[in-house]
C-alpha cells in the first residue's frame, strides 16, 4: 500500500497556531468535537490537522507563507487556505509584468511577484516583446502553467537568478582570465540548475 504524503507535523502546528492567534477560539471551534484524544487534544482538532497535512502535501514554504499572509474575514477552511496559497493567475497581467520586468532586468532593477512569471518569460525569450499578448496568448499560458508546475516539482528554482553581466565584445574591453572563467561558471550554474535541483531532490 502506497503511503500517504503529508506536510510535516511541525508545519501544521505552526499553521494552526497562527490562525488560533489571529482568530482565537473561533478557529479551534470549527473542528472541536468535545471528545479528547491522544495527548489531551480534541479528536476533531487531531482529525483536522491530519486532513490539512494530507491536502497541503507538496505545497512549498513560499506558498504556505502566501496563504498565511492572506487576510481572511473568517477562520478559513482547508479549501479556502489552499486557494490562498495558490491563487489563480491573471495571465494577461502576468504577461504585462513579464515585459516590464524583463526590460528592467537589463539594469538589474527587475522585481518579480512570482518566479513562474520570470521562468515563463525566459522560455518565450524575444517573442515576449516582439509580439502582442493576443498573438502569443496560448504560448504564454502554456509556458506559465509549465513553469508553475516545474517550480512545485523542484525542477525549477523558486528564486530569481541574478542577472549575468554580458561579456564585452572582442577588442572592446579587456577582461582577466579569472573574471571570464567566473562569468562562464555563473552562466553554466544557471543553465544546469534544473539538473542540480533534481539531483538534490529539490522542492518542498
Amino acid at each position: 500500500m502506497t503511503p500517504i504524503n503529508r506536510l510535516p507535523e511541525s508545519w501544521i502546528n505552526k499553521i494552526f497556531d497562527r490562525f488560533h492567534g489571529r482568530f482565537g477560539n473561533a478557529f479551534a471551534a470549527k473542528w472541536q468535537t468535545g471528545r479528547i484524544g491522544a495527548g489531551g487534544i480534541d479528536e476533531g482538532i487531531l482529525n483536522a490537522k491530519k486532513v490539512w497535512s494530507e491536502d497541503l502535501s507538496g505545497y512549498t514554504p513560499e506558498e504556505i507563507t502566501r496563504g498565511l499572509q492572506t487576510r481572511y474575514d473568517f477562520p478559513p477552511s482547508i479549501d479556502e487556505f489552499m486557494k490562498a496559497c495558490r491563487p489563480s493567475l491573471d495571465y494577461e497581467r502576468a504577461f504585462i509584468e513579464a515585459t516590464e520586468q524583463m526590460a528592467l532586468r537589463k539594469t538589474g532593477k527587475d522585481r518579480w511577484s512570482n518566479p513562474a512569471i520570470f521562468w515563463a518569460a525566459v522560455k518565450l525569450g524575444g517573442d515576449l516583446t516582439n509580439f502582442p499578448y493576443l498573438a502569443i496568448k496560448g504560448r504564454w499560458k502554456s509556458a506559465l502553467d509549465k513553469a508553475t508546475e516545474e517550480i512545485r516539482n523542484g525542477d525549477l528554482s523558486p528564486e530569481i537568478p541574478p542577472r549575468i553581466k554580458a561579456l564585452p565584445a572582442p577588442g572592446k574591453t579587456t577582461v582577466s582570465v579569472d573574471e571570464a572563467k567566473k562569468r562562464f561558471a555563473e552562466i553554466h550554474e544557471i543553465l544546469s540548475r534544473k539538473v542540480v535541483n533534481k539531483a538534490e531532490g529539490g522542492g518542498a
